[in-house]
């Protein structure tokens, strides 16, 4: 039996709607333009900080009114099964707790964002009860979408003619994607709002304009995904539209039907009409059959957005082999990252990805099977299964008999669908997944209306005893929840000082770095705070080693409190994040500061860095350049040719590998190497230079000379291209074009000019200046490059 409901508080009960309300429009706006305060972070802190607003207010509410009303609660339930599963994840996969919960910046595939988008569908599913609290929903949210929609074509307009003051892919959800994907869900909302509600003329029309410009953003977006999802909704109201047009026999009085021998159909007007579904199937199947047609709008509107992400191949091999090691729990919430470094196929180092370092696979879900295992995809199977086989269930066959309740249910059900299959083939951000929640929320709370529906509930103020128990375990909850918030807070505030880190690091302020790394580390340790203090002590080494002013005796004792302070950052990422290589190229790059003492232990941490990330030709070239640094040059070009033979193409190696042939006597294979550079890279300064002067070490004087020549157009500033061209021409016997080489030089720096007198004298003197072995004797020119 309904459980019968006291008198409402209008305060609380009130408070705790518009809580759950203004938490997900402040999700949605929230934009502050500074590289000081991370996008997403900020997004889901503020999704965070609301949810746990509205828990309070909703718990405060319930102890108010001395009862709990509970919708039925099999899918509420359901709704919990991931953030089961990231649970037993993050507590049997061996990664430290904390990354699993809080990731680096809140990331989606952590245990704390599924706790966040769970917890505001739960909240969604408990605080909307009634009709009246369904239609302020909907009601803002059909403000949102045409004023995010209104925002957006506005940025597209002044972007064409001020991208400076903001750029024509300005998204106020995040990415431009992301902004699809909501524009989407408003297209696909409008279709069945116009298809099942009667409106007022003037907000028919909004709703229609609304439509008409998200389809014109939604072509500039060009996502295939949001195309084939539109489709699939406009073809199944048609077909439904279709399926509801009643045939009638002919009545003479009424004029107002298409007739066919004895029998009519009636003309399908207003909310009924077949005319929106099908307009909205044909330009969707116009986008997916002409997809260069999309591609080609974007460009004219200056509007090239890249979408890059792992195939389902790609994805689903690391899988295959991350199950391999860790099949039942995975190998833990925001580690797909790691897994793909482990596993990802060499033939990418032939893209222009090949040092794209992808943190999640094709989808959001799919990621999750990787990260959570076995017990994952069960979990989102089961959860996704039931929602699909209910939802159905109940509108086929126990739909609300009450019209508008009974289009609120088909609303929140295609939408939660649409956004969970974004989440299978895409990935979304904070936003998108947590409207997925959230909509599966308010499709079960329309639930307790169908058929046979019933909502349960407790009036434990009436029973001392199970009062006593409820009361306790709500106080709990609600002190839980401002723990739950200072924590929050706290690691926000990390998160923050992080990003200032990052930014001064990035823009050379090593002072200003250090002290918001310290920042960020006393409000919460994280492994990225340490490496940016270790990053920064090894930017101080390489000032003090270069400085001709302090005194050695200062110099030594400054480096090696530097040293050891940067080392002991390094070693404390590596014990916070022990997978992350980053980590562990932080720490071999101090060690290396100190060859050939810090040699062996240089070593140890690239080559652990090279375990977690194999097919990265980078590793290797670094653990050349510390044989090099050691006068191992054997180790080195093994090195080299690891790293070669890992990415054909890698010039830095190609080009280093030449220099120690040449160091070797080698100078054919090292013209050949360096050949091979150039051909890679044939706009080169420094491996023209290269070929240039081995061609002249061949005696290969015209080939010679157009290699120089080419490295002196392409950096006109290089003094020592030009001093090696002069004495090509020299031995080719051309002074004039030798000697005005050697004007270019001098003309550079008073010091140059010094340098390279005696050499100009000569060549006014019509004589040449340079020895007759000059090249084979490998006379570094006496010019600053």
């Amino acid at each position: 039996m309904p459980l019968q409901q006291p008198p409402t508080h209008p305060s609380l009960e009130g408070i705790s709607i518009w809580a759950l309300i203004v938490t997900l429009v402040v999700g949605v706006f929230a934009f502050i333009p500074s590289a000081a305060v991370p996008f997403s972070t900020t997004k889901t802190f503020l999704l965070a900080a609301g949810a746990l607003i509205t828990f309070a207010v909703y718990i405060l509410a319930r102890l108010s009114r001395g009862n709990i009303i509970l919708p039925p609660l099999v899918l509420v339930g359901a709704l919990w099964l991931p953030v089961i599963a990231y649970t037993l994840s993050a507590a049997f996969s061996g990664v430290p707790f904390t990354n699993t919960f809080w990731g680096t910046a809140f990331e989606p595939d952590t245990l704390g964002f599924m706790f966040i988008a769970a917890g505001l569908g739960t909240l969604a599913a408990l605080v909307l009860r009634r009709p009246e609290h369904y239609r302020l929903f909907l009601r803002v949210g059909a403000f949102v979408f045409g004023f995010v929609t209104l925002l957006e074509v506005c940025a597209v307009v002044v972007g064409q003619f001020a991208s400076n003051l903001i750029p024509p892919t300005f998204s106020i959800l995040g990415s431009f994607d992301d902004l699809a994907f909501f524009l989407g869900l408003g297209v696909v909302s409008v279709l069945i709002t116009l298809r099942f509600l009667e409106l007022q003329t003037r907000i028919r029309r909004g709703l229609l304009v609304s439509g008409a410009a998200s389809l014109f953003l939604l072509a500039l977006a060009n996502s295939m995904v949001v195309w084939v999802l539109i489709a699939l909704v406009a073809l199944g109201l048609f077909v439904e539209a279709v399926m509801r047009r009643r045939p009638k026999a002919v009545d003479a009085d009424f004029d107002g039907a298409v007739t066919t021998g004895d029998i009519s159909l009636e003309m399908d007007e207003g909310s009924h009409s077949l005319i929106l579904p099908i307009t909205a199937l044909a330009v969707s199947l116009f986008f997916l059959i002409g997809g260069t047609l999309g591609g080609a709008l974007a460009s004219a509107f200056h509007m090239n957005v890249l979408n890059v992400r792992p195939s389902w191949q790609s994805t689903l091999s690391v899988a295959h082999r991350s199950y391999a090691t860790a099949p039942i729990f995975g190998t833990g919430p925001d580690t797909f990252g790691i897994e793909w470094l482990k596993y990802r196929d060499a033939s990418l180092n032939s893209t222009v990805f090949w040092n794209t370092d992808f943190s999640t696979g094709i989808g959001f879900i799919p990621t999750s099977f990787v990260t959570t295992g076995i017990v994952g995809a069960i979990a989102w199977i089961l959860f996704l299964g039931l929602l699909v086989i209910l939802g159905l269930r109940m509108l086929i066959l126990r739909a609300p008999e009450d019209a508008f309740i009974r289009y609120a249910a088909i609303l929140s059900f295609v939408g939660s669908l649409y956004l969970f299959a974004i989440a299978i083939f895409d990935v979304p951000n904070a936003i998108i997944l947590t409207f997925a929640f959230v909509f599966a929320g308010f499709f079960i709370s329309t639930t307790r209306f169908a058929v046979r529906g019933q909502q349960w509930g407790v009036v434990f103020s009436r029973s001392p005893r199970l009062g006593f128990v409820i009361v306790f375990s709500l106080t709990i909850l609600l002190l839980v929840s401002v723990i739950a918030a200072y924590a929050l807070v706290e690691r926000s505030i990390a998160m923050t000082q992080l990003a200032n880190a990052g930014a001064a690091f990035s823009a050379g302020n090593l002072d200003v770095a250090d002290q918001a790394a310290q920042d960020s580390i006393s409000f919460a340790p994280n492994a990225a705070a340490y490496q940016i203090e270790a990053g920064v002590a090894a930017a101080r080494l390489g000032s003090i080693a270069a400085s001709s002013t302090m005194p050695a005796a200062v110099a030594q004792q400054t480096f090696q409190a530097t040293l050891s302070a940067g080392i002991n950052a390094a070693l404390t990422a590596t014990q916070l994040a022990p997978l992350d290589y980053q980590n562990w190229l932080v720490l071999g790059n101090l060690y290396a500061q100190a060859v050939p003492l810090g040699y062996n232990s240089a070593k140890t941490a690239y080559e652990k860095a090279q375990a977690l990330d194999p097919t990265d030709p980078q590793i290797p070239y670094i653990l050349a350049q510390l044989d090099i640094a050691n006068k191992d040059t054997v180790a080195a070009e093994s090195d080299l040719k690891a790293a070669i033979a890992l990415k054909q193409d890698y010039t830095p190696a190609i080009f280093l590998l030449s220099q120690l042939e040449v160091k070797d006597g080698n100078v054919k294979d090292a013209l050949a190497t360096a050949l091979a550079a150039a051909y890679f890279t044939p706009n080169d300064p420094n491996i023209l230079f290269q070929v240039g002067i081995l061609r002249a070490a061949e005696n290969d004087y015209a080939d010679a000379v157009t290699a120089l020549s080419g490295a002196v157009t392409a950096n006109p500033q290089f003094a020592n291209a030009r001093y090696f061209l002069a004495a090509v021409y020299a031995k080719q016997g051309d002074l004039k074009d030798a000697l005005t080489q050697m004007q270019a030089i001098a003309a550079l720096s008073t010091d140059n000019a010094t340098a390279v007198a005696t050499q100009l004298t000569a060549l006014e003197a019509g004589k040449d200046p340079f020895p007759v072995n000059f090249f084979s004797l490998s006379i570094a020119p006496p010019v600053k490059p």
